[in-house]
């Protein structure tokens, strides 16, 4: 899903998404204790690199710090609460046609909802 290449000059890291052509460019420094941490989690290079990618487009599509981001996920507990909160930031940002974590959505309260007047 994601493709790496490494700029040993401005020590950058270029994260290319073949699946939507998107091109994230971040600090080399900030994906290396991106990535040991989801190695470390998921014992998995493939699985941590993608997840690495991942988080940085959320940070850069939400407009949060990748650091920020780590210091909750370094909260959680166990890998269940690690996807639920990848899911959520996932969620934020793509259609609303579907959503991570969801198996069904939720259908509004249909009484409810014809008694709302706009």
């Amino acid at each position: 899903m994601f493709t790496i290449s490494q700029d040993s000059v401005d020590k950058t890291v270029r994260i290319f998404d073949n699946f939507y052509s998107t091109q994230l460019v971040v600090n080399a420094s900030d994906y290396d204790v991106v990535f040991s941490f989801f190695k470390g989690v998921t014992e998995n290079t493939k699985i941590a690199s993608n997840y690495t990618g991942l988080l940085f487009r959320i940070a850069q599509e939400g407009g949060y710090n990748v650091m920020s981001l780590m210091d909750i996920l370094k909260g959680v507990d166990n890998n269940l609460q690690l996807t639920q909160v990848m899911a959520y930031y996932l969620n934020t940002f793509k259609t609303k046609a579907s959503l991570y974590g969801i198996g069904i959505l939720p259908k509004p309260n249909e009484a409810v909802q014809r008694n709302v007047v706009l």
